[in-house]
């Protein structure tokens, strides 16, 4: 549920790309590259490769890639449930791996194409039209450009506080405005998977969670 026009998308997803590079080219994370992160099956680097492709230039590849003839997707949250549904162990696997061949480069070599990549995204996106589509995850869906930097923000703030837990220091401060869009989108991921009632549970009643509910 964002109310953010085009630009302010635009914009915040290069913020937020900011963070990820200098996150990626700190010095806490390049000691610990080839160390266990705290996700499953991937090291520091494998986190950091990861969020550097899927979170930042996984963008440019898509606006060069033709269009496929595939279905529509609305939202970031309509991206995100369909994921869920439909990602198996092997594509998981094929995530970690790619995340772990962009890392074996090494970090001074990550930082510099991310650097690239990401200078380059800077001058493409605020020309590119209101009602661009792409072709999105691996080309399985088309969604509009804007609500897809959506979900790359959501990559990039999710998997910068991984980053952060995987070397043991305070997250790198990203826009409010990311944070807060990325918690709209995840409550709008958790009602279309699970119902209006399950989502309002989970906020205000369960107790399953030590976190939750919200009050």
């Amino acid at each position: 549920m964002s109310s953010s026009s085009p630009a302010d998308v635009r914009e915040l997803f290069l913020q937020t790309a900011r963070v990820v590079q200098e996150a990626i080219c700190d010095d806490a994370v390049g000691r610990a590259w080839d160390r266990p992160s705290v996700l499953d099956e991937q090291t520091v680097g494998g986190v950091a490769g990861h969020l550097a492709r899927g979170g930042v230039w996984v963008v440019e590849d898509y606006l060069d890639a033709e269009l496929p003839d595939a279905p529509r997707l609305k939202s970031a949250a309509a991206y995100f449930a369909r994921s869920a549904d439909f990602l198996k162990a092997d594509d998981h696997r094929q995530i970690r791996r790619r995340g772990a061949e962009v890392a074996a480069e090494g970090q001074l070599a990550l930082c510099s194409k991310l650097g690239d990549r990401l200078e380059a995204l800077a001058a493409r996106l605020p020309t590119e039209p209101a009602d661009r589509y792409v072709g999105v995850a691996a080309g399985v869906a088309v969604m509009l450009l804007d609500p897809y930097l959506e979900t790359r923000i959501v990559e990039q703030v999710v998997h910068l506080d991984d980053l952060a837990r995987s070397v043991d220091r305070a997250p790198w401060p990203v826009p409010v405005a990311a944070q807060n869009l990325v918690i709209h989108i995840g409550v709008d991921v958790g009602a279309l998977r699970t119902g209006a009632t399950a989502m309002l549970r989970t906020l205000y009643r369960s107790r399953l969670d030590p976190t939750l509910p919200v009050l």
